[in-house]
């Protein structure tokens, strides 16, 4: 039950498709915002997107059944909802009338919405290209019609242009599903305009399709052409060059709609909001975010160093510090402000310059360079470096503090070498760990209760750290895209805790949905739970919840998909059609 000596009420935020870079971030703030508060829990529905509506298409079958997991969530009664998107949801509204919610990049009359607020940051790159480097030909590759979002920006971009003395015809502008599968489309784009010069990307996904159709032209973004887009998640410093993108201006679209959220759930009397944004330049458009002057770095005030980390580590800014956490821009402020203080009084002690080397290696130790794209870093660096380079005709800098900002370049490129080494170990583990499973999970013999039993204490091989598995008292039947009536009680079969598997005993395992993810068994989460649905077919089976962190969300559908179909060969499905 949700009595205890600290109420806990639970967040449900609704998204599509959870590995889009926009929900990822939106996902990493707001369970940021949530994992040092003790009452709150926030539980992650993510589905996947259906622009289809042919009954016969595979993949429009599967994300209806992929879909389900906003049915199995609809009896739970959460305490507040954050929703992405409208009515597509399949969670009617009728079960969440009254439940405060708000929804995020979303334009919804009557409701609590938080949004971009998209202008300020494409008018700064619009004005930049046109009034500063002298470009004439702009083009657009742009959005889905049904997407709010997407004819903004292309209203806003026509504007700017129009503003600015440039015409937008139906030439210069090519939509797209807003994913990453965008070449078609920027090949067309590509074909009318031979001339372009610079293109604006609706997302940063699209972005991605752009850059393989230039590549096959022999072009290169930022020195062929300028490009950006627009959300400045992580694929855009992921990408060859990394892109420049517009993004928040202070606080993020999620951290926003949770405040917002919260202090409707107190009661107090909230308005919609608007996230400003900016411009954040990179290779594929160059574009200075911030510069100084010698004196001034000489001078080395608080505000032009905490100005170059909020540059630098500029999703830092999104984060919710701990109390037991290290503050990582304090600790850059203090090595920064010694370093310079060092350059001013022309002096530094052996002493010191091993406490500084000590306390980059801590910086870096603690993750700071997951809040910055390398590239923007070594070069945010190698600019201080090189004003600081111009001191020294003046004798104001000594090799030792080339070597501490040589230091923090070397770590910064480690990190690149290391994180894609891990993402690869982490994958090639991922895979031997999930076909170990199916190899114990393979049923030689007939399906059944005893065979479903076996399964499932064979969980803990999958490598989940914390997750919990649910499933019906049967398998549920789907026709036409909705379930029979769905039982209201669940069985908590197993939960994993810190990766050591707990089977529960028969008699304590059901329990009525509407309260499951308060259940004193499942493992606390601080970041918390994400929830995916476990089907085979047109059969329903229930549901894994899974502790909410990036590698499961790289990986979550495939192993999902997997121990769905050990389930089905372990406990068969119904027959009738």
């Amino acid at each position: 039950m949700k009595n205890s000596a600290v109420e806990i009420k639970t967040i449900g935020l609704v998204i599509e498709d959870a590995f889009t870079d926009f929900a990822r971030e939106i996902i990493r703030t707001i369970s940021g915002a949530v994992k040092d508060r003790k009452d709150l829990r926030l539980v992650i529905l993510a589905g996947r997107q259906d622009d289809s509506l042919d009954p016969w298409d595979r993949m429009h079958q599967y994300k209806i059944m992929y879909n389900q997991i906003y049915a199995i969530n609809e009896a739970y009664r959460f305490d507040g909802l954050l929703l992405t998107f409208p009515n597509q949801t399949r969670m009617r509204r009728d079960l969440y009338a009254g439940i405060p919610r708000v929804y995020l990049a979303t334009e919804m009359e009557d409701e609590l919405t938080v949004n971009y607020d998209a202008e300020p940051g494409i008018r700064e790159a619009v004005d930049y290209l046109v009034k500063i480097r002298g470009l004439t030909r702009l083009c657009m590759l742009g959005g889905r019609d049904d997407n709010a979002d997407a004819r903004g920006r292309k209203e806003i971009f026509s504007r700017c242009l129009a503003e600015n003395g440039l015409e937008f015809t139906d030439d210069q502008y090519e939509k797209t599903d807003m994913s990453t599968r965008t070449q078609a489309p920027a090949e067309r784009l590509l074909a009318r305009n031979p001339d372009v010069q610079a293109i604006f990307c609706v997302n940063d996904a699209a972005a991605v399709g752009l850059y393989d159709a230039l590549r096959r032209q022999g072009r290169v973004p930022g020195k062929d052409i300028t490009v950006f887009g627009f959300d400045n998640g992580p694929i855009a410093g992921e990408l060859v060059p990394p892109l420049a993108s517009v993004g928040s201006e202070g606080a993020a679209l999620g951290q926003k709609a949770l405040e917002l959220l919260l202090d409707r759930m107190e009661g107090r009397q909230v308005s919609s909001r608007t996230v400003p944004t900016r411009l954040y330049g990179r290779e594929s458009f160059e574009y200075e975010m911030f510069s100084f002057t010698a004196r001034e770095l000489l001078n080395a005030s608080d505000a032009l160093i905490n100005s170059f980390f909020d540059n630098c580590f500029y999703r830092y800014r999104h984060e919710i510090v701990g109390a037991g956490a290290i503050n990582l821009k304090r600790l850059f402020f203090e090595i920064l402000s010694r370093m310079l203080r060092a350059v001013r009084t022309r002096y530094i002690s052996e002493e010191e310059y091993r406490q500084l080397s000590w306390m980059i290696d801590v910086l870096f130790d603690n993750g700071i360079m997951l809040y910055t794209d390398p590239n923007r870093f070594v070069r945010s660096v190698s600019g201080l470096q090189g004003s600081m380079g111009e001191m020294r005709k003046t004798g104001f800098v000594m090799a030792n503090i080339d070597r501490l900002f040589s230091r923090m370049k070397d770590r910064a490129i480690q990190f690149q070498g290391v994180r894609k080494r891990m993402d690869s170990d982490r994958y090639n583990v991922g895979r031997t760990r999930i076909q170990e499973f199916m190899t114990w999970a393979t049923n030689y013999g007939p399906p059944g209760e005893e065979a479903l039993a076996y399964m499932i204490r064979q969980l803990d091989r999958i490598g989940l750290e914390n997750a919990a598995l649910f499933l019906y008292p049967s398998p549920v039947r789907v026709r036409d895209g909705k379930a029979d009536p769905l039982p209201g009680a669940m069985a908590l079969r197993c939960v994993i805790r810190e990766g050591e598997l707990f089977v529960i005993p028969e008699g304590r395992q059901l329990g009525p949905v509407s309260e499951l993810y308060d259940r004193s068994e499942l493992p606390r989460e601080k970041r918390g739970y994400i929830s995916y649905p476990l089907f085979c077919g047109r059969d329903l089976y229930g549901m894994l919840v899974c502790g909410a962190d990036s590698g499961v969300f790289e990986i979550g559908e495939f192993l999902t998909f997997q121990l769905s179909r050990a389930i089905y060969m372990n406990w068969g499905g119904r027959t009738e059609q």
